[in-house]
């Protein structure tokens, strides 16, 4: 049975590392908590000191990042990504959400699949991908039943494009994460670890309030997200909490600790 990383997706305690310390403290310990593997966010340290030091703590690093925009009109931010992903030892380049102007019609998510195909192509002879971390927007409808999401996973290589799939925003978007990590198998190394929770005391009723929770401490059902996950052969599972209502290093010690109880 594969051995998924358990890992963290260093923003979760972004207000801690301003400082190079500061930065070093938070993954010592994350890496304390039990973590294996983190995605890093806002190192300030040349590349072969920061990776020295991830090395030294024994952590994964499962992403580089890259820049949509300046990769689809320099390719220089091409070269730079591909070298970045060489050095760290890992074939997945990280984009953000597709830009504003966008994401609200199918003729801005067909422009957006054009760009990381073209991107991509050029990753892809270097035996790298394209890592989209999907949210809610991408469920906006565009008529006839289809969506943003499904859009880009029929319009984009399947070899070069692949998604970093976000439980949470999965669930937002009024969709089962079990059933889409199945659905895009083979092309979703991680998976994004984070709980749906709601919070009580609506009023009205029909006001929906909900927050980001703590795995095993909100409504998914974890069991089988990781049966999903094993099933498709996710390298990765990352916690990412995006707000805590705690400090973010006890959050992260539930969500580790949850994901022991359930089998990771």
């Amino acid at each position: 049975m594969q051995n998924m990383r358990k890992g963290v997706q260093v923003y979760t305690v972004r207000e801690f590392i301003g400082t190079q310390e500061g930065y070093e403290q938070s993954l010592r310990k994350i890496r304390e908590i039990g973590y294996d593997s983190v995605q890093t966010y806002g190192w300030k340290v040349p590349d072969a000191e920061h990776k020295a030091f991830l090395e030294e703590l024994g952590l994964t690093t499962e992403s580089v990042g890259g820049d949509y925009e300046e990769m689809l009109r320099d390719p220089a931010a091409i070269k730079k990504a591909i070298e970045t992903a060489h050095f760290y030892g890992t074939d997945l380049v990280s984009v953000g959400t597709l830009p504003v102007p966008l994401r609200e019609s199918r003729e801005g998510f067909l422009e957006y699949a054009a760009g990381v195909n073209k991107i991509g192509a050029e990753l892809k002879k270097e035996g790298l991908h394209l890592l989209y971390h999907s949210h809610a927007l991408e469920f906006f409808s565009l008529g006839g039943g289809e969506n943003g999401f499904d859009l880009l996973f029929n319009e984009t290589d399947p070899e070069a494009f692949w998604y970093c799939i976000d439980t949470h925003w999965m669930q937002s978007g009024g969709k089962n994460p079990a059933e889409y990590i199945l659905k895009a198998k083979g092309r979703v190394p991680i998976v994004h670890f984070k709980d749906y929770k709601i919070v009580g005391g609506a009023d009205p009723i029909e006001q929906v309030c909900k927050a980001f929770g703590e795995v095993g401490e909100g409504n998914l059902d974890w069991p089988k997200i990781i049966e999903a996950c094993r099933a498709t052969e996710v390298r990765a599972c990352i916690v990412e909490q995006d707000i805590c209502p705690r400090d973010p290093f006890d959050c992260l010690k539930t969500s580790y600790d949850n994901m022991v109880k359930f089998g990771l």
